[in-house]
């Protein structure tokens, strides 16, 4: 997959405007292209559209996700609070979430600093029975293994493609646990590796469905903090997959969803707590916010409904997959998902779970006035970890 530089007619606009586009020159999109689109097959320009029509329709509260079904209106207020003295602050000021999805200089550092533990306000811990999930960081040695379906698009007008991978992911050993043996509790490095994978769509040619299994023996690598908060996730494609290397980049994203920061105290039926973790995904840096409550517990099994809101720390745009000579620097960005997970007493990684997520963001061309590029994704993800 690449990005072509095309000149098209401006609606409304000047002749020759510069829009990005994806030009899918595996076989597998070629395949595809009529009904699928890969997760960056997307035009990465509306030439047409003027900021201010664009800003009209994309943008939104800043604690939009708030809005979640069963969220505590208490906590949700809060966000909203944070929310509405951003909106009403200095431009190169902090004071909250920024309404347009970035921070201005220095205002991603003042709510929480690069490599620092996440920040968890419990508001609550719900009615008996408790159940603690702490630790929620793995021991080095532990694993586990399932499958995670991903269904990928571009947009709502386009059909996703769905993939299921099966997963093995383990904490790493330390390289050296003589020397480690006295240390105080840091990081644990993480491994997800591919074990296998299918496309969810029949009549692919056998040939296609040979090079969606190259994925096998890719890897996503992460690390976990002793809060349960993960960072640095980074992708090593397996040789002969990198046609297919944005399906890895999505389950680096699901990763980063489903790895939550949990509070220490043991929770009940309506307990919720917010946290704010600082997370490298997809090569970008952002301050991620979520809202989980306890919606039920059975026994050692607890159900949890999550919302998460991301926002950019700067307007660089380093997203994994652009060219050098795409845009890279961004007037909005939209990220946020939502779903539930199904988490089990003293298993640190979710054992079911489904989550829609979407990324908006907007991409000034250069030289073109009033006109900005939009990269858009959504993906269902399922997470299956039970029957392992």
């Amino acid at each position: 997959m690449r990005l072509l530089l095309d000149t098209q007619t401006a609606k409304g606009g000047d002749p020759g405007a510069l829009a990005w586009r994806v030009d899918m020159v595996d076989p597998l999109a070629m395949h595809l292209r009529s009904a699928y689109w890969l997760p960056l097959g997307v035009l990465l320009a509306l030439p047409g559209c003027s900021k201010e029509q664009q800003h009209e329709r994309t943008s939104e509260p800043a604690a939009s996700v708030d809005k979640n079904a069963g969220m505590d209106p208490e906590l949700a207020r809060a966000v909203a609070a944070a929310s509405s003295r951003a909106k009403t602050s200095a431009p190169d000021s902090s004071g909250g979430p920024p309404p347009n999805g970035i921070f201005p200089p220095g205002g991603a550092d003042a709510e929480i600093k690069a490599g620092a533990p996440p920040k968890i306000t419990l508001g609550g811990i719900g009615s008996e029975p408790r159940v603690s999930l702490a630790p929620a960081q793995p021991k080095p040695g532990w694993r586990t293994q399932g499958t995670i379906e991903l269904q990928v698009s571009s947009g709502p007008q386009q059909a996703p493609i769905p993939f299921e991978l099966t997963v093995a992911i383990e904490a790493q050993k330390p390289k050296n646990a003589a020397a480690d043996a006295g240390a105080p509790s840091d990081n644990v490095a993480m491994s997800a590796k591919v074990l296998a994978v299918k496309l969810g769509v029949s009549g692919i040619p056998h040939d296609l469905e040979l090079a969606v299994a190259k994925l096998k023996g890719s890897k996503v690598e992460y690390e976990v903090s002793h809060d349960g908060a993960g960072t640095g996730y980074h992708t090593e494609v397996a040789p002969g997959a990198e046609s297919v290397r944005d399906q890895l980049r999505q389950l680096s994203d699901a990763l980063a969803l489903v790895t939550l920061p949990v509070p220490s105290e043991a929770l009940g039926t309506g307990a919720y707590w917010m946290a704010t973790s600082r997370e490298g995904v997809f090569g970008l840096d952002l301050v991620t916010y979520r809202l989980v409550k306890v919606e039920s517990v059975k026994g050692d099994s607890v159900t949890l409904s999550v919302g998460t809101k991301r926002y950019a720390t700067s307007k660089r745009f380093d997203f994994e997959g652009l060219p050098p000579d795409a845009p890279h620097e961004l007037s909005e960005f939209q990220c946020k998902s939502e779903g539930k997970l199904v988490m089990q007493k003293g298993t640190p990684f979710p054992q079911s779970g489904d989550l829609d997520s979407s990324l908006l963001a907007s991409l000034p061309l250069p030289g073109q006035e009033n006109q900005a590029g939009t990269l858009q994704v959504q993906t269902h993800v399922t997470l299956d970890f039970a029957k392992h």
